[in-house]
């Protein structure tokens, strides 16, 4: 490669030769490419933290629709998500959104109730066959004949005369499945199996996602052809889907026999579905919640406020104080000197003084870096940082080790003078800024107007704070981590999937949250026969599907006790009352179901 950026340190030279290996332009890594660079270094981005990478690129660099970062761009990224894995290892612990409820007593009755008719059932399927059905035939083809192969016992939902009371014989199959195999298929719209799914994986269960994408428009679906307008739909629906297993690290699978082999290593080795690495030949994830996009846009608003006269560079003075906004610490003189000779093409002798203190030629207000270079230069010195940091902890506990039979000594001595002094405890508080809201207005956009009309006036009414989806200027084709990070800062998550919208995606989402044990308020319209949508009128089919997925998400909340309306002012109405009963409460943290 022709492309030979400054170079400052170890950091920086590791991370240019993984990426020179399989950079195919001159300083871009083609987004093709940018998945396989990661898992070179040992890390693993969902598919929602590559598209917010690019999309952040874009937006920082003022480029239109690329689809590449350059190697600065991919130092700050590849750096977050090597730190994160270090510290993190793929914990999903971290998925607490602030909307997540204590279990009031109702419900927990409820679920006692779910879990003693689970019991019920005589036989216990070891694997679940979800997903689409009629007329697919992956099951009788594929999946059953490997399950009886390999001796697992498996519960197939699939019927040629389907009657109501095989809604609880399924419930109960699931309830007891140890693995939960569902598979998305592209001859079927697949409504029910996508928002079933998002709630599993809320649920935290063994989830085994199969997808095969819908082609493109025209794609046939139950003999009828799709228009483009819902194609996009069932496209977002379905990248929804995908980025919420990814976002509790399980791998999505493209080739059904090879998540059959994974689930029969689940069920042999009792390990979970985050455990699955490239050997199995799934393509593993970690860390997926972790928002990247936000710490590009911070680089470039610092640079940019230093840029006063919008030449493209900051000088090294300016750098010194850039570096400190950012970090809160200081570029030592010996940095600053590593910088200066990367610029002078090693001509480190004329740049500094005998004392190796100062510079003795150079003025550093004469050397400048532009955006590339400043974001490879952070990079370096802050990875130093955490590093002085790390050793700095690890020192800290060897010494706790060394201390903790003085202290408990001393505490015993100071029990038996003055006896024990117990500390209170306190629920974990959550700091409250700019940052959190009250309310999140999720679900329906477009021709709707039920936020500016009902919901904000009574919010602001009541002096509470919202976010809505439709002003969210990150909002597209994925839910990527920036995004998902601000629904999990609302106290409280409603979901309005009215009659003039599909509203896949909306349900999906839901689905996840109330699974999720989130404080979610739902109000839900069925779409009408004859009912036109984005200009097109749906077929009977098309609303029968979408209906249907309506009433799936309406039961499985209120299965969990949590409220479902068919009004929008009353459904805002519910959520303001959750608001201000619990800021009467003085509660930041949990709510109480209405």
């Amino acid at each position: 490669m022709s492309f030979s950026p400054s170079i400052y340190g170890s950091l920086t030279r590791k991370l240019f030769k993984v990426w020179n290996e399989r950079a195919e332009l001159p300083n871009k890594q083609l987004v093709r490419s940018l998945p396989y660079v990661f898992h070179d270094m040992d890390v693993y981005p969902s598919r929602s933290q590559i598209h917010e990478m690019i999309h952040c690129a874009n937006h920082c660099s003022h480029r239109l629709n690329a689809d590449y970062l350059t190697f600065g761009e991919f130092c700050v990224y590849a750096s977050e998500l090597k730190s994160s894995a270090d510290y993190d290892d793929n914990n999903i612990s971290h998925l607490q959104p602030l909307s997540k409820c204590d279990i009031p007593e109702h419900r927990k009755v409820t679920l006692s109730q779910q879990k003693e008719s689970s019991k019920c059932l005589e036989t216990k399927f070891e694997v679940f066959l979800g997903g689409s059905c009629n007329p697919t035939t992956w099951r009788v083809d594929t999946a059953i004949p490997i399950l009886k192969s390999l001796g697992i016992t498996y519960y197939n939902p699939q019927v040629s005369s389907w009657r109501p009371e095989l809604i609880e014989l399924e419930w109960n199959a699931k309830q007891n499945a140890d693995v939960l195999l569902f598979v998305i298929d592209n001859q079927t719209r697949g409504i029910v199996a996508m928002i079933e799914s998002a709630f599993i994986c809320g649920s935290q269960r063994n989830l085994i996602l199969v997808f095969n994408e819908t082609p493109g428009a025209g794609t046939f679906i139950e003999g009828e052809p799709i228009t483009e307008s819902e194609y996009k739909d069932i496209k977002q629906g379905q990248s929804y889907l995908q980025d919420i297993v990814e976002r509790h690290g399980i791998p999505i699978f493209d080739q059904l026999p090879v998540a059959l082999a994974c689930v029969h290593r689940i069920l042999r080795e009792g390990i979970r579905p985050q455990d699955l690495s490239r050997e199995d030949n799934a393509m593993p994830v970690r860390n997926g919640h972790l928002p990247l996009g936000d710490k590009l846009i911070r680089l470039r608003e610092v640079f940019d406020s230093l840029d006063n006269d919008n030449t493209g560079e900051i000088s090294l003075s300016d750098l010194r104080l850039a570096f400190r906004i950012i970090t809160g610490r200081e570029l030592s003189n010996n940095n600053l000197r590593q910088i200066a000779v990367g610029k002078l093409d090693d001509e480190p002798m004329d740049c500094v003084d005998d004392d190796n203190n100062e510079f003795k030629t150079v003025n550093l207000d004469d050397l400048c870096i532009n955006f590339e270079e400043f974001c490879c230069i952070v990079t370096e010195f802050k990875a130093q940082i955490n590093e002085n940091y790390k050793f700095s902890q690890q020192l800290a506990r060897k010494l706790v080790y060394l201390v903790e039979p003085i202290q408990r000594l001393f505490d015993w001595v100071s029990k038996s003078f003055r006896g024990s002094i117990k500390p209170s405890s306190s629920s974990q508080q959550i700091p409250y800024d700019n940052q959190y809201r009250d309310i999140y207005l999720g679900g329906s956009c477009h021709t709707s107007t039920w936020r500016e009309d009902i919901a904000i006036p009574l919010l602001k009414k009541n002096g509470l704070t919202y976010f809505s989806s439709q002003f969210n200027s990150w909002s597209g084709q994925r839910i990527i981590p920036i995004e998902a990070a601000t629904i999990e800062r609302s106290r409280v998550l409603l979901f309005y999937i009215n009659n003039t919208s599909r509203g896949l995606s909306s349900m999906i989402l839901a689905g996840h949250y109330v699974a999720l044990g989130c404080n979610v308020v739902l109000c839900i319209e069925d779409l009408k026969d004859g009912c036109i949508i984005d200009g097109e009128k749906l077929t009977t089919a098309a609303i029968k599907d979408y209906n249907r997925g309506r009433a799936y998400l309406s039961d499985m909340t209120t299965r969990v006790g949590l409220p479902v309306f068919n009004d929008i002012k009353e459904a805002v109405e519910c959520c303001v009352k959750k608001c201000i009963s619990n800021n009467n409460n003085n509660n930041t943290t949990n709510f109480s179901y209405q």
